[in-house]
């Protein structure tokens, strides 16, 4: 049974994982001002640019984060327990801060886009309350999501004339200069593109905990969360199926309404600021529910004959979900960014960029599965686990 929990968790990362990174390459081969509009796309309008654009804003956008950042929380205390063992405090901490310093090597030299640094200084302060119980670690989750995003909710309110109002031209302008700027910088010489990654990476790291820190108390309610819905056997998948079932039919309907929002903003021709934003926040405040539904379809997957294929191909590509992470990184990057690849930053539109990212699903799925066979542990795992426990085997011992 304990296997078995640990091989749900697995494929729950693994399909974050691979989720994410339908979410993100937008974000590396266009400017980020541009990335998830649909008027200032630089490749137009076609039907099959907008499906595309459709599909990742309904299915994956916001979901698969958040699902990463509830097994986030899931594994603070599959490796630092609840607080009473001093060494695996110690541990847990090691592991952190050596993520922390990974996560910023990433974002600072592959991809401003790195979310590990964020992930690994909000898991420090989750730490303190790790030892909740799961009711209140569930409670203080929601309190903290729902705060946020009703708080996101009265300014969206305090725009509602926008809904119908396009930008205005300095508004335009700005992102016109703006997304001009960037693709200069990233189609550049290997320096220059390094510079403006590592330029808008530290934007990014100083500005998340500037004012009010929005991002990572996000990142600090779905931890909280995650450690609640662990605690009480959610996310081990030792609830009962019709648990599960209810999970995937309110995920379901949640998922319907962002859809309905989603494609009301697509058809109607101004695409306005103001609706863009309600739908985006219908997004954000429904993602833990959506996520939990995605959760309820692996629990059922792995149930079913004809479906448990999945969860299984899915399984070693999240025992890897680190070295898949930033293998995503580098497979983006070198084919976007100036000194490193072909330079096709800001030349594919978005089927093209589906095309790049289920080629590279197949191939991690492939590879993981390969590697798994032969290696205990991806080859990043091997290394920050070097950093944070010491030495361990690497490969498989002959049967």
């Amino acid at each position: 049974m304990a296997k078995d929990r640990i091989v749900l968790l697995d494929a729950l990362r693994g399909l974050a994982i691979l989720g994410i990174l339908l979410c993100n390459i937008p974000l590396v081969f266009a400017p980020e001002i541009v990335a998830e509009s649909i008027p200032f796309w630089p490749h137009g309008q076609a039907p099959a640019s907008l499906a595309v654009w459709w599909v990742t804003q309904v299915f994956f956008q916001q979901k698969f984060y958040t699902l990463f950042g509830l097994l986030f929380g899931a594994s603070i205390l599959l490796v630092g327990g609840e607080g009473g063992d001093r060494d695996r405090t110690v541990m847990i901490v090691k592991r952190l801060l050596a993520l922390l310093a990974i996560g910023l090597f990433h974002g600072f030299v592959i991809w401003q886009g790195d979310v590990l640094w964020t992930y690994a200084s909000v898991g420090l302060i989750a730490l303190l309350v790790r030892g909740w119980s799961a009711r209140r670690l569930l409670t203080a989750g929601i309190l903290i999501h729902l705060g946020i995003n009703g708080w996101q909710f009265w300014r969206i309110t305090r725009r509602a004339a926008q809904f119908i109002t396009p930008p205005p031209p300095q508004a335009i302008a700005h992102i016109q200069k703006e997304a001009q700027a960037q693709t200069t910088a990233f189609t550049g010489d290997f320096a220059t593109s390094l510079a403006q990654t590592g330029h808008n990476y530290w934007e990014f790291v100083s500005s998340s905990w500037a004012g009010f820190p929005r991002w990572p108390v996000i990142v600090l309610g779905l931890m909280l969360m995650g450690m609640g819905l662990f605690k009480s056997g959610l996310l081990k998948g030792e609830a009962s199926r019709g648990a599960y079932k209810t999970l995937v039919a309110v995920g379901l309907s949640a998922q319907a309404l962002v859809a309905a929002v989603m494609t009301l903003f697509l058809v109607v021709p101004s695409h306005p600021g103001g609706l863009g934003g309600l739908a985006h926040w219908m997004q954000s405040v429904t993602a833990p529910v959506v996520s939990l539904g995605y959760l309820g379809l692996i629990v059922l997957a792995a149930d079913a004959k004809v479906w448990r294929t999945i969860p299984a191909l899915l399984a070693p590509v999240g025992q890897m979900a680190f070295t898949n992470y930033i293998f995503e990184s580098l497979v983006m990057t070198t084919l976007a960014f100036g000194g490193r690849g072909p330079v096709l930053y800001g030349k594919l539109d978005r089927p093209a960029l589906a095309a790049i990212v289920i080629a590279t699903w197949a191939f991690q799925i492939l590879a993981s599965r390969w590697w798994l066979k032969r290696f205990s542990m991806g080859p990043l795992e091997w290394l920050w686990r070097l950093a944070y426990r010491g030495p361990t085997p690497l490969r498989r011992k002959p049967a």
